[in-house]
């Protein structure tokens, strides 16, 4: 539901009356209590990390999950075109550790017609929406959430964001994920076609620096591509994404620093599902490709990873129950020196589970209860998290999460 904000105080101060696009208010605010658990791991030097035995946490928290406010503005300027606005802001009800509270999320300006929509701003990408909408248990990248095994091959990676956050000419720590939201961003919405719609993300290379020598420029940019095919009234869709980041530098997170000049990752999905009745099913597949060009031994120039992932979800009077099964193979890598150089080739024990159910529970059109249980099972050398861990970058540790929160919506 949408308030009408009515600007009346700033056109009292003209002589003349002043027509003034109307703006409305949405947004939703999720908090709830949770109890996450990280388990014990012992000491781990795959790939070099070093990483020190650690004992099991357990720790409570409240987590606001996807809390949003947004304002929107619509202008019709003729001819079936209109302007639009929309600015996002995050929605923290308790200041996050270390972060600053109400930053930009999702935000833009553009226009739109028949022929679709262009938009410039801040930009959730399509091969990220398309996982999150995805979704059962309200919220990817919360408890149970796909985004816990889904565009990442781990390395303790929860969330990534924005281009300007990674390793420039290497020595940085990059960035891994491919659920991201990037600024400098341009991109392009089709109108439906007898149920196919696409999109085009692309990120200017605002953050391109100077050379570094003996380094090129770093130039980090991101294409997204996404297809949906769902037929009005059908009850099934399928959609298929491609995403593409130049100069991340992703291999950082697990190499550390090192010698590499340039990076280029590739991420390709496959998703689709079906509705009969009361129940709903959903299925899909990445693989996750990371390349760089680094020289130094042991390092790694090649990693890939498949996953697959399944969901079910079932609507009571009362609300509904969703599930979810995360599957992550072992890594298949490519390192400098080969095997004798580092035993973490070829990445053997990198693979993991993710478990998640919930119940929602709706208290009005606006309110609803939610009660959410993810685990993360880890293979020995490999670090996916869960939201709230502890030592959700510790190899090896396995990870579990009970959320009891409210979520409303205006």
């Amino acid at each position: 539901m949408k308030k009408s904000l009515i600007a009346v105080a700033v056109a009292g101060l003209f002589a003349a009356p002043v027509a003034m696009a109307e703006v409305t208010l949405s947004g939703a605010i999720n908090l709830g209590i949770e109890i996450a658990k990280s388990g014990s791991a012992p000491a781990n030097n795959f790939f070099g990390g070093g990483n020190p035995a650690v004992n099991s946490v357990t720790r409570t928290l409240l987590n606001a999950n996807y809390s949003h406010v947004d304002l929107d503005s619509v202008d019709d300027i003729g001819g079936g075109n209109k302007i639009i606005f929309h600015y996002q802001l995050v929605a923290q009800p308790q200041q996050a550790s270390g972060s600053a509270n109400d930053f930009n999320r999702n935000s833009y300006l553009g226009v739109m017609g028949s022929w679709g929509a262009f938009k410039m701003g801040t930009n959730e990408n399509v091969y990220e929406r398309f996982m999150y909408q995805a979704d059962p248990l309200e919220g990817a990248v919360g408890p149970g959430g796909n985004l816990m095994i889904l565009g990442t091959p781990g390395a303790g990676t929860a969330f990534d964001q924005g281009q300007a956050a990674c390793g420039v000419n290497g020595p940085g720590f990059g960035c891994i994920g491919f659920y991201r939201r990037t600024d400098q961003t341009i991109w392009y919405e089709s109108p439906n076609f007898s149920g196919f719609s696409f999109e085009v993300d692309y990120t200017l290379s605002a953050f391109k620096t100077a050379p570094q020598a003996p380094a090129a420029a770093d130039d980090p940019t991101v294409l997204s591509i996404g297809g949906k095919w769902q037929p009005e009234g059908a009850p099934f869709y399928v959609d298929v994404a491609y995403e593409k980041h130049d100069g991340l530098f992703a291999l950082n997170a697990i190499n550390g620093p090192g010698t590499a000049t340039s990076s280029d990752d590739d991420a390709i999905q496959v998703g689709g599902g079906f509705t009969f009745g009361d129940w709903g099913l959903g299925a899909r597949y990445e693989q996750l490709s990371y390349s760089t060009n680094a020289t130094a031994t042991g390092h790694m120039t090649k990693l890939e990873r498949d996953a697959f992932w399944f969901a079910v979800k079932w609507t009571l009077p009362t609300g509904y129950v969703g599930a979810e099964l995360g599957i992550a193979d072992s890594w298949e890598t490519s390192c400098v020196g080969g095997n004798a150089a580092n035993t973490g080739c070829p990445g053997t024990d990198t693979g993991a589970k993710m478990f998640g159910i919930g119940y929602f529970h709706n208290l009005s059109k606006q309110s609803q209860l939610q009660f959410i249980y993810g685990r993360t099972d880890n293979e020995t050398n490999a670090s996916y998290t869960q939201a709230g861990a502890a030592n959700g970058g510790q190899l090896g540790a396995d990870h579990q999460v009970f959320h009891a929160g409210i979520k409303h919506t205006f």
